[in-house]
């Protein structure tokens, strides 16, 4: 599946990124005058507007290839929302989107880091090291950063792990009792499909877990907690079948890119 390209600085987009949701609501008027009225969720669609300056001769082609390689807005593309969270579920770690080690037991309703109950106590049961993670389709060639608040009542520590096929990177954390936000940076360069990021505990290990986030950039930023729906949008198209861009030099371009994914 063709990706939107990152920028070479491992950047997911420049700034200004304006997002915006646009929803659908059906209202059925009836003969007596009243009505009913129900979403339609089929219809929801996401809409991006990248006013990228100063994109170099490498970035802006890079863009233009991909939007030659699908089409304009005929084809589909995967594009990672550079404003969200890629993970899905991201503070509700027993949920299906999951694929923790089959010993990892959890227990939710414990204290967070902004004062509610939305954290969650990991145990290891078993007698070797276990994952609390997730996949995503994601490409294993950009540059990414993991990042969770993490505490322990014992001892235990945690490592944090981003995995592709032909690559993976590990950094170990020692914890506290006190609440704090971890980060893993990851550039593997490897060529696939899918990543793989969690977090890792050992065998016996408790840690209290909360807010994973993962950001298709370098330096991580202000938590986003997600639902169902993630950062990853793999049916994503151009709104237009042409590109504003003005060339400033031989090596800065200014675009104008529209984005949406439903």
């Amino acid at each position: 599946m063709p990706v939107f390209p990152q920028l070479t600085t491992g950047a997911a987009s420049l700034y200004p990124v304006t997002r915006k949701y646009q929803a659908r609501t059906v209202v059925n008027s009836l003969a007596d005058g009243s009505s009913v009225v129900f979403p339609d969720p089929d219809a929801a669609v996401r809409h991006w507007e990248l006013r990228a300056a100063g994109l170099t001769l490498a970035e802006w082609s890079a863009i233009e290839a991909l939007f030659q390689e699908v089409s304009g807005q005929l084809g589909t593309f995967t594009f990672l929302d550079p404003l969200g969270n890629l993970l899905q579920r991201s503070e509700e770690f027993g949920a299906a989107e999951w694929n923790n080690s089959p010993l990892i037991q959890l227990a939710s309703g414990i204290g967070d880091p902004f004062g509610t109950s939305r954290g969650t106590r990991a145990v290891n049961a078993g007698a070797a090291a276990g994952m609390v993670a997730q996949t995503l389709g994601v490409p294993g060639n950009f540059r990414y950063v993991l990042s969770v608040w993490a505490k322990t009542t014992g001892a235990s520590n945690v490592a944090l792990s981003a995995a592709a096929t032909g690559g993976s990177v590990t950094r170990n954390f020692a914890l506290t009792n006190q609440w704090t936000r971890i980060r893993l940076a990851a550039g593997l360069g490897v060529s696939s499909d899918s990543m793989v990021f969690g977090a890792q505990l050992d065998a016996g290990a408790s840690v209290d877990l909360f807010g994973m986030q993962v950001e298709a950039q370098p330096g991580v930023s202000d938590y986003k907690k997600t639902g169902a729906t993630g950062g990853v949008y793999s049916s994503a198209r151009f709104v237009k079948d042409e590109i504003s861009v003005t060339a400033r030099g031989t090596d800065v371009f200014d675009a104008v890119i529209g984005i949406v994914a439903p």
